[in-house]
C-alpha cells in the first residue's frame, strides 16, 4: 500500500469528532504528517496528509473503517491514495 494517504473531513461541527478520527489512527498505527482545518460557522472541513506504512489492513479496508467513523460522528470521511489525489490536481 502507498506510504501516504489523504483523508479528508467534511461535516457539522461537534465535540468529539476529531477525537474519533485520531483514535482511529492511533489503534491502528496510522501517523498524521500534516494536518489543516478549517470551521466556517456551523461547519468542519479537515484535510490530513497521513502514513499508512504500519497499517496492517488494506486500502479498502481503510475507506471502509472511515467511512464507518465519520457515520459514527455524523461528518464524510474519505481517503485517497497520493498518486491519486495529486492525478487529479494537476495543471
Amino acid at each position: 500500500m502507498t506510504s501516504k494517504i489523504i483523508v479528508t473531513l467534511v461535516g457539522k461541527d461537534h465535540a468529539g469528532i476529531i477525537a474519533a478520527v485520531c483514535s482511529y489512527f492511533a489503534e491502528n498505527e496510522i501517523n498524521i504528517l500534516d494536518l489543516s482545518m478549517t470551521t466556517i460557522d456551523e461547519y468542519i472541513n479537515m484535510i490530513m496528509i497521513v502514513d499508512v506504512t504500519n497499517y496492517k489492513k488494506t486500502f479498502p479496508g481503510l475507506v471502509n473503517d472511515l467511512d464507518q467513523v465519520g457515520e459514527k460522528v455524523g461528518c464524510k470521511v474519505t481517503a485517497q491514495k497520493e498518486e491519486i489525489f495529486n492525478m487529479m490536481h494537476r495543471i
